[in-house]
Formats: C-alpha cells, sequence, structure tokens
C-alpha cells in the first residue's frame, strides 16, 4: 500500500514540474507600403485609394520558469 502512494506521490510531482504557465503578447508590427505615385494620387483625387500602411498582428507566447 505504501508503495503504491509513493509512487502516486511522485508521479504526481512530475506532472506539476511540467506544467508552466504560458505568457501571451500581443504585438502589432505596421509597415509603410505606399509608393510615391500612390501619395500623389492621394493628395488630387477625392477617393483616397491607398491607406499606405500594412498592420500585422502578431501573438508571441513564452514560458514562464
Amino acid at each position: 500500500m505504501k508503495k503504491i502512494i509513493v509512487i502516486l506521490l511522485l508521479s504526481a510531482f512530475g506532472l506539476a514540474s511540467f506544467a508552466q504557465e504560458k505568457v501571451v503578447k500581443k504585438e502589432d508590427k505596421v509597415k509603410r507600403t505606399s509608393t510615391i505615385p500612390q501619395k500623389v494620387h492621394n493628395v488630387f483625387h477625392k477617393h483616397k485609394h491607398y491607406s499606405g500602411y500594412k498592420v500585422k498582428h502578431t501573438k508571441k507566447v513564452e514560458k514562464v520558469n
């Protein structure tokens, strides 16, 4: 009976050591993509077609010790 309890306790500690919390960082990367002719088009026309930015949503997952 004692052997079973010892084995269960060791396995519980082993599983607890592998359980780690993860930290999630959300980040937006912005990149300028418009060219000079696109910028000129936005100045002289009513309907602006090119915003000139590309937004990339990223998520970083890190382990905490």
